[in-house]
């Protein structure tokens, strides 16, 4: 069995499996996202156990990581995929994820979008006003093809995770209204080719303190047993995601709480569970790899500059996000408190302020942690800077994912007008 996840060895240089991952960086260039398979397993297979009571399935949340081979390694592992977009759709199918095992979700589907699903006979869409009932009723009409719908509720259930990322109380876009959501159930029954599945809510992410899943859950069981009450079907539940992962590294996800809050809950129900974990499964099984490109000292601070950027890791200049950066090499010198910043030119390009670091000279390289979700899919051009290779390990392993732009690539994307 190889190693899982990133470690260091006697020599103090950190490794995944059993490559080192300066020799990855040799080989490939950097910027460079590594991912790990054999950590990505594990994680899976620690999720899979957590809902096993209650018969739950796990729709990994494709916005966290949309890479053709990483979502072709969750199909390996038997997962389904949760998506907000027809690209999305596209990559999932492409990369073996079968659509019977896919949910729809997101405030703003197209109409072009929902045919391309119905006519790929998706599980289902879950749905976040009577307005897009509405679109979707139309389409099912013309088509003449049937719409598994599921609602999702907004529970105004505000967990303590950044403003950004909440998506559970009223003030934000997603989901029904607690109060509205038995009209528009009942309203689904009187709908040709609309095939009502049940309910659904997503409070956010980042969440630690699982009394939050417990409120939003217990709140969305009593609306469906009171759904059922009342005659009408309810299959299913989609429980969302929002697990948070400790950027920090200094303490782990407590599956054990989680399994209790979802057993008590539901294990003696007849609910179809769905999980949407995204961030979990994926986080810290990716790193960044970035080269030094020199330090500089001013009377005010001390700067790393390095040659990854906001570009490529964009969560602590949006989020105000941390992620743990140390040397590749683990080395004797002294610490210094520095400003970890890229090339582009924007004061908010950083990936670390007032950072106690281990000295670093010219051309070495640093590891930023807990990269696998939400850096290289949220990556851009800017500045005409093209993207970061990426490389996956599987079975120690390297195998390039994701080739790197010329600058040459970004230019052929413009088209030059003759203004003669």
């Amino acid at each position: 069995m190889n190693s899982s996840g990133f470690y260091r060895k006697k020599d103090n240089e950190l490794y995944v499996q059993d490559i080192c991952v300066s020799k990855l960086a040799k080989k490939y260039g950097t910027p460079l996202f590594i991912y790990d398979c054999s950590q990505i397993r594990q994680r899976y297979e620690t999720y899979l156990n957590t809902i096993s009571e209650v018969n739950g399935k796990i729709h990994y949340a494709v916005k966290a990581n949309d890479s053709l081979s990483i979502l072709k390694y969750f199909a390996k592992l038997g997962s389904g995929a949760d998506i907000v977009s027809i690209g999305e759709l596209k990559k999932c199918i492409l990369a073996g994820i079968e659509p019977k095992k896919i949910i729809f979700s997101g405030v703003g589907k197209y109409e072009y979008e929902i045919e391309e699903a119905l006519k790929q006979n998706i599980l289902q869409f879950n749905i976040e006003s009577k307005e897009e009932l509405y679109d979707i009723h139309k389409i099912c009409l013309k088509l003449k093809l049937n719409a598994n719908i599921c609602l999702r509720v907004n529970p105004n259930i505000a967990p303590s995770t950044h403003k950004k990322i909440s998506t559970g109380d009223k003030g934000t876009k997603f989901g029904i209204d607690y109060e509205n959501v038995k009209s528009i159930y009942k309203k689904l029954h009187n709908l040709d080719y609309i095939n009502p599945v049940g309910l659904a809510v997503h409070i956010g992410s980042q969440i630690f303190d699982f009394n939050y899943f417990h409120e939003a859950y217990q709140s969305l069981k009593n609306l469906a047993d009171d759904l059922i009450k009342i005659g009408y079907k309810v299959p299913s539940l989609d429980l969302g995601g929002g697990i948070g992962v400790s950027y920090k590294r200094d303490k782990k996800i407590d599956f054990l709480s989680y399994k209790k809050i979802i057993s008590n809950l539901f294990k003696d129900t007849n609910y179809e569970l769905s999980f949407e974990p995204g961030r979990s499964l994926i986080a810290e099984a990716g790193i960044l790899v970035t080269k030094v490109i020199r330090n500089k000292k001013t009377k005010a601070k001390n700067f790393v500059i390095i040659d990854a950027a906001m570009n490529n890791l964009i969560r602590p200049t949006l989020y105000d996000a941390y992620h743990q950066v140390e040397p590749a090499i683990e080395n004797d010198r002294s610490f210094v408190l520095a400003d970890i910043v890229g090339p582009i030119c924007e004061t908010g390009d950083y990936l670390a302020l007032n950072r106690k670091i281990k000295k670093v000279n010219k051309d070495e390289l640093l590891i930023i942690r807990a990269t696998g979700a939400y850096s290289s899919v949220m990556s851009s051009n800017y500045n005409s800077r093209p993207d970061a290779k990426e490389v996956i390990i599987y079975n120690n392993k390297d195998y390039l994912i994701k080739y790197s732009q010329t600058i040459e690539d970004l230019i052929l994307k413009d088209k030059l007008i003759n203004f003669d």
